[in-house]
C-alpha cells in the first residue's frame, strides 16, 4: 500500500524503481547534490491542516481581494454544501470523461461501463437495495418515475400517496408526469411533530394504492418514522416509495433498504456534486430485485468476454430506442454519465468511515446552531422531530425581511419557506452541513439578534 493516499506508487513499486536505478534508497539518488546546498532540518510551516483547513485559510488571506468569498451560505432544500476534495475535480474532469454518453459500442466503451457499474454498486450499498439503475437526470425525476414504476408493478391501481413532507418541486414534477394518465395523486397530511401523519395515512390507504411517497429526512428537515410508515403501506398491499434528497443522511440512518422500501430514489449532488446554481445534478434509482424489469432507465451489468476476460454491458436498457416503443418504461431516461462518475470517485475517496463523520459533524453542527439560534429569543424551532442537518425555524417578524436584511451583510441565512407555500410568512429553513465552522454559525446568531 501507498503510505500517501494521493501517490500510486506502492512500497513496492519504489522497491523496484530504485533496484532498475541500483539504488538502496531515495537518499541514494540525491549522491550528487553536495550537502552544503541541501536544506537541512523541517520547513516553518507549522502543524499540518486538511483540506479544509488550508481552503480556510486561503480564503481568509484572500479576502481583501477582489476574488474574496466572503459571503456565508446556509441554504439547502435539496442542494447542500459539502467538502470535495480537490483531486475529485481533478479526475473527474480528465478530457476522456467529458463526451461520454451512450455505450452503443460496448468493446469501445469499457471505461465508461465500468464507471457505471461502480456507480450503481455503491448506490445499491449506500441504499441498501438490491439493484440501483445508471442513474436519472435529478432527483425529481427519479421520483417521477418511481411513481410510473409503482403504477406498472401494481397494475389496476391508480392511487399514489405521497407526504406533504416531499420536497414541493419533486411534487411539482411527479404532478406534471402523471398528468393525463389514469392516475390520482393525493398528499398526506403532517402532523404536529412535522412528519406523515400516521393517522392520516391510515384513513386514505384503500386497496386502490399503488404506492405509499415518503421523503426522510424531509423537506422540513425532521427525520420520519420510515418503518413504521412502511409497514403501513405494506400492510395494505401498496408499493413503498423512499426518497432521500441529503444522502449523506444514511451516514447515520437506516438505508430504506433496511425497512423494506421497494423503490428508492434520491438526488446524488451531496456526494461530491457542485451546487452550480441548482445543477446539473444526478438522479439516483434503487429497486427491490423482483421488480427490475419494470426499472426505468439503464442497468449496466459485469460479465466475461469469449476469452474470460472480465467485461461490461448494458444488461437492460428499456427506453424507447433500444426497444418497441408500447414496450419501453421510459422515454425520458438518459442517465447522467458524468455526474454519476463525479459521485462515485467523491465517495471512493471518501470511503465508508469519512462517509460516516461527515454525517456525524453535520448533526453535530446543525444540533448547535438550533440550539444556539433558539436563545437568542428571536425565533423558535417549529418542529420538535429529530433532524439531520437543517431545521425549521419561525421568525415572528417575518422571514423574508430577515433574509434580506441577512443578504445584505453577505448573509444567506436558509430558505424562506414563503416561496414554496405562499401562506408561510415566518418559516426559514436552515441548513449546517460539515463546513461550516463555530464562528460561523456564531454570525448568523448575531445577525437573528439584531435584524429579527
Amino acid at each position: 500500500m501507498s503510505s500517501h493516499r494521493f501517490i500510486p506508487n506502492t512500497d513496492s513499486d519504489r522497491a523496484r524503481i530504485l533496484a532498475t536505478c541500483g539504488a538502496a534508497s531515495v537518499e541514494d539518488l540525491l549522491t550528487g547534490i553536495p550537502q552544503d546546498i541541501r536544506f537541512q532540518g523541517a520547513l516553518d510551516n507549522g502543524p499540518a491542516l486538511s483540506e479544509v483547513e488550508i481552503r480556510r485559510r486561503i480564503h481568509a488571506l484572500t479576502r481583501d481581494s477582489r476574488h474574496s468569498r466572503g459571503a456565508q451560505s446556509f441554504l439547502g432544500a435539496g442542494v447542500y454544501e459539502h467538502f470535495c476534495p480537490a483531486v475529485v475535480n481533478q479526475l473527474t474532469l480528465r478530457g476522456e470523461f467529458l463526451t461520454s454518453y451512450t455505450p452503443y459500442q460496448p468493446e469501445m466503451s469499457q471505461g465508461t461501463l465500468q464507471a457505471l457499474f461502480e456507480f450503481q454498486t455503491m448506490v445499491a450499498d449506500l441504499f441498501g437495495m438490491e439493484v440501483s439503475n445508471a442513474s436519472h437526470y435529478d432527483g425529481s425525476t427519479s421520483l417521477a418515475e418511481a411513481a410510473l414504476m409503482a403504477l406498472r408493478v401494481a397494475k389496476g391501481k391508480k392511487r399514489v400517496l405521497v407526504s406533504d413532507g416531499v420536497h414541493p418541486e419533486y411534487t411539482a414534477v411527479m404532478r406534471t408526469y402523471l398528468t393525463n394518465i389514469e392516475a390520482e395523486l393525493v398528499t398526506v397530511p403532517l402532523d404536529e411533530k412535522g412528519r406523515t401523519s400516521q393517522s392520516a395515512l391510515k384513513s386514505i390507504l384503500g386497496s386502490d394504492v399503488c404506492a405509499v411517497i415518503v421523503q426522510s429526512p424531509n423537506f422540513y428537515g425532521c427525520v420520519e418514522d420510515q418503518e413504521t410508515l412502511s409497514g403501513l403501506a405494506r400492510g395494505a398491499g401498496a408499493l413503498y416509495v423512499a426518497n432521500v434528497t441529503e444522502p449523506l443522511s444514511l451516514g447515520l440512518l437506516k438505508p430504506p433498504g433496511a425497512y423494506g422500501a421497494d423503490i428508492a430514489t434520491g438526488e446524488g449532488q451531496s456526494l461530491g456534486v457542485p451546487q452550480s446554481y441548482g445543477g446539473p445534478f444526478v438522479g439516483l434509482f434503487t429497486s427491490k430485485m423482483e421488480n427490475v424489469r419494470q426499472m426505468p432507465g439503464r442497468l449496466c451489468g459485469e460479465s466475461v468476454d469469449a476469452q474470460g476476460r472480465r467485461a461490461y454491458a448494458l444488461t437492460l436498457s428499456t427506453r424507447e430506442q433500444h426497444i418497441r416503443r408500447e414496450k419501453a418504461t421510459s422515454n425520458i431516461c438518459t442517465n447522467q454519465n458524468l455526474m454519476a462518475l463525479w459521485a462515485t470517485i467523491w465517495l471512493a475517496m471518501v470511503g465508508k468511515e469519512g462517509f460516516k463523520e461527515m454525517a456525524q459533524q453535520n448533526l453535530a453542527k446543525s444540533e448547535y446552531a438550533k440550539d444556539v439560534l433558539q436563545k437568542t429569543g428571536k425565533a423558535k424551532l417549529r418542529y420538535a422531530s429529530p433532524t439531520f442537518n437543517e431545521f425549521t425555524l419561525d421568525i415572528a417578524s417575518g422571514a423574508q425581511a430577515f433574509s434580506q436584511k441577512c443578504v445584505a451583510e453577505g448573509v444567506a441565512p436558509g430558505v424562506v419557506l414563503e416561496r414554496f407555500r405562499s401562506a408561510d410568512r415566518t418559516g426559514l429553513l436552515v441548513c449546517v452541513t460539515e463546513l461550516k465552522t463555530k464562528d460561523d454559525i456564531d454570525v448568523l446568531a448575531r445577525l437573528l439578534t439584531r435584524h429579527a
